[in-house]
């Protein structure tokens, strides 16, 4: 079986270095979006429902685009 890790500074989150690892796609996207919940509550606190959305469609999407191995580069 294939890890798939997604890092907080692929989406966008800079200054922390969370790693979210998983067996699968749904596992990453859960442990990433628990992290940011628990550990980046200021910055949820600070987001209208549009600006949180777009945030969890950024984990989906990296995951989808990449390999899930969390060195998607940029554009």
């Amino acid at each position: 079986m294939r890890i798939r890790m997604v890092k907080c500074k692929d989406i966008g989150i800079d200054g922390c270095n969370y790693i979210a690892i998983g067996n699968n796609l749904e596992e990453v996207e859960q442990n990433m979006l628990k992290h940011i919940e628990t550990e980046h509550k200021e910055l949820l606190d600070g987001m209208d429902e549009y600006e949180i959305h777009a945030l969890k469609h950024r984990v989906s999407t990296f995951l989808g685009r990449s390999c899930g191995c969390g060195h998607l580069e940029k554009p």
